[in-house]
């Protein structure tokens, strides 16, 4: 039962650290897109956009 229980705690930490690295990389990702936003300026797309090039659309009715 003993050994039970310290199994259960060893990988009850290892999966604690795996999600405390997830969450780090998560707010440094956050982070770096706030950056991106912000220094990209208000109002503008980060891509070029096209227009359409048929300059119609298609519907598909079932």
């Amino acid at each position: 039962m003993e050994d039970t229980l310290t199994q259960f705690m060893q990988v009850s930490i290892a999966n604690q650290k795996n999600t405390d690295a997830s969450i780090k990389n998560l707010e440094v990702q956050v982070g770096q897109l706030a950056k991106l936003l912000s220094e990209h300026g208000n109002g503008s797309f980060l891509a070029t956009t096209q227009v359409n090039p048929k300059e119609h659309c298609n519907l598909i009715t079932i």
